[in-house]
């Protein structure tokens, strides 16, 4: 079986096969090393609950795969949630290019050499991104895995998790105030993965 490791505070894509890494290394878990999480008492949810689960609110970080606004997180039993603001025009997709350089903000790392944002950063992040964020700006991408293919790292100190592969995903547009699904897809393998950590698959889906 595959593992990723999955990083929650980091990125929205929220997936880091191999060596540790902000968003490009990787880093190789050993099955051992990891408990499951909530796999056999997993709810298994409706379409219309997974819609009702998509949360603006939640901190936004910049994903530094596609370099774009996102936010990501976990509800016990259920899975991983994660939102995509993809910039409609170059114009505003540049303003999250090296987004951490023009900012000044530096990553911390914990003692397995895990990259990660500590609690001012994220912060920081999120009130630099949301002042003057204009949701027109952006096509708005919901993803849910099911926590079935979720694991807990118990090497971990920071909230990580792997996946295991394939796993289920679920993708939803934002569309006047409402979450339509648009996919139900089940990722195989690594060049799966890759495929929906760019920004031509969502705009292929998006018809644009």
């Amino acid at each position: 079986m595959n593992y990723m490791k999955f990083k929650g505070i980091v990125l929205a894509s929220i997936f880091i096969v191999g060596v540790s890494s902000c968003g490009n290394s990787k880093k190789q878990d050993n099955a051992d090393q990891s408990k499951t999480t909530q796999a056999n008492t997993a709810k298994e949810l409706t379409s219309e609950e997974i819609a009702q689960r998509f949360d603006l609110s939640q901190d936004l970080l910049v994903d530094l795969m596609m370099d774009i606004p996102s936010s990501v997180y976990m509800r016990e039993g259920e899975g991983q949630y994660s939102i995509l603001y993809i910039p409609k025009t170059k114009e505003v997709h540049e303003i999250y290019k090296d987004f951490d350089k023009k900012n000044n903000v530096k990553l911390s790392e914990d003692s397995l050499g895990n990259l990660y944002y500590d609690d001012d950063a994220v912060k920081k992040i999120n009130w630099k991104i949301r002042t003057g964020l204009d949701l027109s700006d952006f096509d708005i991408i919901g993803r849910f895995i099911p926590a079935q293919y979720l694991t807990v790292n118990t090497a971990s100190t920071k909230g990580e998790y792997v996946v295991s592969m394939p796993y289920e995903m679920y993708l939803y547009k934002l569309e006047n105030s409402e979450w339509k699904p648009i996919e139900a897809t089940v990722v195989m393998d690594l060049g799966g993965y890759e495929q929906y950590e760019s920004l031509e698959k969502y705009r292929s889906l998006l018809g644009k």
